[in-house]
């Protein structure tokens, strides 16, 4: 792409004064001209505030107040994006290098997702990933890049503690199609330790009413169940699920496995 979008920068922090002027100092080497920085703080009680004025030349709206959580601040900073693309960066994460929006720029997608490290280790995307994909690695925000007009009709869903932003891609790509485009550039360097990771079993929990909310009916116990097996056919689910006729196949061929493996388990070397 030729055009010059603009990009939206939502950072998201509280009590963070440190980690802020590190994200603030990577969006100011940003070699990019068409951006915005909009800064949503938490009511912060230690020296937010004067790192602010310190990088007023770039901050084009900030707030704060209190919020009720990460995701109440995001849906904060959206009503106030102006750019064509948004993009959240969490106090203390850096984009990987002064040319990531020119990468971003590069790419056409309704979303664009890319790759990130995480805690001092890669986490990679692959060229092309499916809805099971999405649910089993998950996503990153801070290398999330929505178009703004999805982000606005969605937002994130506050009643999800952990793992709304992936809701947020996930919804808009079940309910209106929208194009996902995948970068295996490493866009964003992140602080580990996050929330969903932590309380992973809540994660899981959360991932899986979203799969019962999202996912169409017909596919939704053979999806679950094959969340529980993870077999080697999870990655084609997406092409699988246009074949209404494979689910009954596959569901006789785990039955003759449970049979055969309970029928002959006791013999030495089955």
């Amino acid at each position: 792409m030729n055009t010059e979008r603009k990009y939206s920068i939502i950072v998201v922090t509280r009590n963070n004064a440190q980690g802020l002027e590190r994200t603030l100092n990577s969006i100011r080497s940003l070699d990019y001209a068409r951006k915005e920085t909009i800064v949503v703080d938490g009511a912060s009680t230690d020296n937010t505030k004067d790192i602010l004025a310190q990088f007023g030349d770039i901050i084009t709206f900030s707030l704060s107040e209190k919020d009720s959580g990460i995701y109440n601040a995001m849906n904060k900073g959206i009503q106030h994006v102006t750019g064509d693309y948004v993009v959240f960066m969490n106090a203390g994460d850096i984009f990987a290098g002064s040319n990531v929006l020119k990468t971003v720029n590069a790419c056409d997608g309704d979303i664009i997702l890319g790759s990130e490290e995480y805690g001092g280790q890669p986490r990679m995307v692959k060229g092309e990933m499916t809805l099971y994909d999405l649910f089993s690695v998950g996503i990153n925000h801070q290398a999330v890049y929505y178009r703004r007009e999805v982000l606005q009709k969605y937002g994130f869903d506050e009643s999800y503690k952990l793992t709304a932003d992936l809701k947020s891609v996930i919804e808009p790509y079940v309910k209106d199609k929208v194009k996902l485009t995948f970068v295996t550039d490493i866009l964003a360097v992140c602080e580990g330790g996050g929330a969903s990771k932590v309380h992973w079993r809540d994660t899981l929990v959360e991932n899986r009413r979203m799969v019962s909310e999202l996912v169409a009916p017909f596919y939704r116990e053979d999806y679950l169940r094959f969340a529980r097996i993870n077999n080697d056919m999870l990655p084609h689910f997406a092409v699988l699920s246009s074949f209404h006729h494979v689910f009954p196949v596959i569901k006789l061929l785990s039955k003759m496995a449970k049979f055969v493996n309970a029928r002959f388990k006791h013999i030495p070397g089955i």
